[in-house]
C-alpha cells in the first residue's frame, strides 16, 4: 500500500490544497515559504495518532475543521482482502478531521478534536453485518446462534466455550470477510463513525511516515538521549525487518520475556512456571517503600514497582550508537553535519538492500503478494541537499530513487541535482501566490510530451546535465537556442544595468535548449506547469516557416522577442559564433554590443 493522493484544507498556510496526485518518488519544488514543508507535515500528522501535535496555530481559520484526504493504492492481495469494506475500487479513501473545542475548565486548555473517517460498504446479504441482523430481524437481540445455523456460519462465529452472542458473531464474520473472496458488497458511504472502527485498527493498516526535517543541527536527530527521533525509529524499522530472521531471534524474545517476569508482578490471570518468579529483593524495597511513605501520608497502603520491559524494536530505535572510522572510531555525533546525513542515507540503503533480499543471505523475508508484508515506509525529507557535497548530489538522488522501488519518497528540494525533468509527471511545483489563496500545487500527468520522442530527448539530456532541471525552480524562463545565446543575453543585461551578475536577481532564468527544434517540449512543459516564459526567438530568415509557426502556436499568451535572422546578425557579428568561446571574446567588449540588440533585450527582461 502506498500514498497516491493528498487533499489538505485549513491546516498552516493551505486552504485547500485542493487533489495533489503523490508518486513513488515525490518531488516538491517552489520558494521558500511556499509551504512545501506543511504537505509534509500534513501527512505526518494524518498518519500520527491522536492531535499529532496540532495546536491553535496551525489552524488557518479556527472556526473550521482540518481535514486531511489521503488515498491509498497499490494494496496487496492481503491488504484488499482485509480492507474490503472500505475500499472505493482498488482506493482506500480516508479522512482526517481536527476541530478545536472549547477551553477545558480545569486545565484552560483548549483541546483538539480528531476522528478518522473512511468509506464503508455493507455486504449484500444481511446475515453478514451485524447491523444489518439487527435490522433485518427488528431486535436488539437477535438469536445469533440460530442465524448461524442457518447460514452455515458456525464455523466462524462459535466462541470457545461453544456458544454464539453478538460479539463472537462479529468477530467471526470479520474473519469471514476476510478469507471469502466472493462475497459481494454494497456502494461504499461515507461513514460517520470513525473509520476501521477504532484509530489504532486504523493505523497499523496504514504505511510508516518518517520525515528528516531541514534543521540547522543535524545531530539532534542522531542524539542518543532522543529516543524519538527519525533516525532513530528508522533504525528500528531495520531491526524490525531483519533481525527477527535470525535463528537465535527466539532467544532474544525468550530473554526479554524472562526479564519482564523477574522484575514484575504476574498479570491478572497470567501463570508462571516455576523459576519464573519475581525477584524477591524488589518485594521487600516495595514494602519498606510503602513504609515510609505511609508514614507521611497515612492513606497509602501499598506501593508496587512496575518495570517497563522494551520490545526488541523499541531498543534498536533508543539504544544504538553508530561509531565511524574515517580514520579513528568515534560516534557519528562527533562528526560533521554531512557524515551525519550520509549516516541516514545509509540507513536508507541498508533498508532497500533488505527488501531485495540481499541484506542478509536469506530470502525468507521476501513475502509472498498474498501474504502480509512489512508495511511500507513513507520517507519525507526536507532539502535532502543539506549538508552534501554537490559531487555526492546524484548519488544520493540515486539511492532515494531505490527506496521508493519498495517503499515511497516524499521531498522537498532547491537543487536541480534531486529532480529529472525527464519525470516532469513526479514533480510538484509548489507556489503561495497570496496568503488568501494558499499553498497550491501544479502538477501535469505523462502524454504532456510526445513520450516516444520528446521524452526520450529530455532522457538523454538528463543523463549528462542538470541545466535543463533548472526550469522548475524559475520564476519566470528565457528560452533561448544555445549557450552563445545565454552569454549575449547576460553581457547585454549587465551593460544595460538590467542586472548585476545574472538574471535571477530580477526573477528570470535563461534555459538553453539545444536548438531551435527543442523549443516546443519546453513551451509544453513549462505551460503544463503553468511556469510564465519568455521565447528568443531566432527566424533565421524564414518567419513561416514550419518549426517556427509550430513554436509561435504553443505559446499560450507568453511573450516572445524575434529577431529576423541570426544573434550574429543582430549584434553585427559578420560571421557565425563557432563556438562559446568566439561569442564570449565579442561580448567582453561593450562597444561590440549594437543598440538593436540592447533594445532586444531590454524588451526580453521587461
Amino acid at each position: 500500500m502506498r500514498l497516491i493522493g493528498l487533499r489538505v484544507q485549513n491546516y498552516l498556510s493551505i486552504v485547500d490544497s485542493e487533489e495533489i496526485r503523490i508518486e513513488p518518488f515525490q518531488a516538491l519544488v517552489g520558494e521558500n515559504n511556499a509551504g512545501k514543508s506543511n504537505l509534509l507535515k500534513a501527512i505526518q500528522v494524518f498518519l500520527t495518532s491522536g492531535a499529532a501535535g496540532v495546536n491553535e496555530a496551525n489552524f488557518y481559520n479556527n472556526a473550521e475543521k482540518i481535514i486531511i484526504t489521503a488515498s491509498f493504492g497499490g494494496l496487496s492481495k492481503y491488504e484488499k482482502n482485509r480492507l474490503r469494506p472500505y475500499l472505493i475500487g482498488d482506493k482506500l479513501v480516508l479522512e482526517k478531521q481536527l476541530q478545536l473545542q472549547q477551553e477545558d475548565p480545569k486545565t484552560g486548555k483548549i483541546k483538539i478534536n480528531n476522528q478518522y473517517h473512511g468509506y464503508v460498504a455493507k455486504p449484500k446479504d444481511w446475515w453478514l453485518s451485524v447491523e444489518s441482523v439487527i435490522e433485518h430481524t427488528g431486535s436488539n437481540r437477535p438469536k445469533w446462534d440460530e442465524i448461524a445455523k442457518e447460514h452455515g456460519l458456525l464455523d466462524y462465529v462459535t466462541d470457545d466455550s461453544g456458544h454464539v452472542n453478538k460479539s463472537s458473531y462479529e468477530t467471526g464474520i470479520k474473519k469471514l470477510l476476510i478469507e471469502k473472496e466472493d462475497i459481494e458488497f454494497e456502494e461504499p458511504t461515507l461513514g460517520i463513525t470513525q473509520a476501521l472502527g477504532i484509530q489504532p485498527a486504523l493505523l497499523v493498516e496504514l504505511p510508516i511516515f518518517r520525515i528528516l526535517p531541514a534543521i540547522t543541527d543535524f545531530s539532534d536527530e542522531i542524539d542518543k538521549r532522543a529516543s524519538q527521533t527519525n533516525f532513530r525509529l528508522l533504525m528500528g524499522d531495520l531491526a524490525d525487518r531483519i533481525i527477527k530472521y535470525d535463528p537465535r531471534y527466539l532467544q532474544i524474545e525468550e530473554s526479554i520475556k524472562q526479564m519482564r517476569f523477574l522484575l514484575n508482578e504476574p498479570l491478572t490471570g497470567e501463570e508462571r512456571e516455576k523459576g519464573q518468579e519475581r525477584l524477591g529483593i524488589l518485594k521487600i524495597v516495595e514494602s519498606k517503600l510503602k513504609e515510609i511513605i505511609s508514614h507521611i501520608m497515612p492513606s497509602v497502603c501499598g506501593i508496587r514497582i512496575n518495570v517497563e520491559i522494551e520490545a526488541i524494536k523499541d531498543i534498536f530505535s533508543r539504544g544504538v550508537s553508530i561509531l565511524v572510522n574515517d580514520g579513528t572510531f568515534t560516534e557519528v555525533l562527533l562528526k560533521g553535519h554531512g557524515m551525519q546525513r550520509c549516516v541516514v542515507f545509509g540507513l536508507i540503503q541498508a533498508l532497500i538492500l533488505n527488501q531485495r533480499g540481499q541484506l542478509i543471505d536469506t530470502t525468507e523475508n521476501i513475502k509472498d503478494e498474498n501474504g502480509k508484508d512489512n508495511r511500507r515506509i513513507i520517507l519525507g525529507i526536507e532539502e535532502p541537499e543539506l549538508y552534501i557535497h554537490p559531487q555526492m548530489q546524484r548519488l544520493i538522488y540515486s539511492l532515494l530513487r531505490d527506496f521508493a522501488s519498495s517503499d515511497q519518497i516524499i521531498f522537498s528540494t532547491h537543487s536541480p541535482a534531486f529532480i529529472d525533468v525527464a519525470k516532469y509527471e513526479s514533480i510538484g511545483v509548489v507556489r503561495k501566490d497570496s496568503v488568501m489563496i494558499g499553498t497550491k500545487v501544479k502538477q501535469c500527468t505523462t502524454g504532456v510530451l510526445d513520450e516516444e520522442n520528446e521524452r526520450k530527448t529530455f532522457q538523454f539530456i538528463s543523463s549528462f546535465g542538470l541545466e535543463q532541471n533548472k526550469l522548475f525552480f524559475a520564476k519566470k524562463v528565457v528560452l533561448v537556442e544555445g549557450k552563445e545565446d545565454v552569454i549575449a543575453l547576460i553581457a547585454t543585461g549587465r551593460k544595460l544595468e538590467l542586472f548585476r551578475e545574472f538574471p535571477e536577481e530580477i526573477g528570470y532564468t535563461i534555459i538553453s535548449t539545444g536548438s531551435k527544434q527543442e523549443f516546443p517540449k519546453y513551451e509544453k512543459l513549462l505551460n503544463a506547469f503553468s511556469i510564465p516564459f519568455v521565447l528568443f526567438h531566432e527566424l533565421d530568415g524564414e518567419p513561416e516557416s514550419t518549426i517556427n509557426q509550430h513554436i509561435l502556436s504553443l505559446l499560450n499568451g507568453n511573450k516572445y522577442v524575434s529577431v529576423p535572422n541570426r544573434l550574429e546578425d543582430a549584434v553585427g557579428h559578420k560571421d557565425h559564433f563557432r563556438k562559446e568561446y568566439d561569442a564570449a571574446m565579442f561580448f567582453q567588449k561593450p562597444e561590440n554590443i549594437s543598440v538593436q540588440f540592447k533594445n532586444i533585450v531590454k524588451e526580453l527582461f521587461t
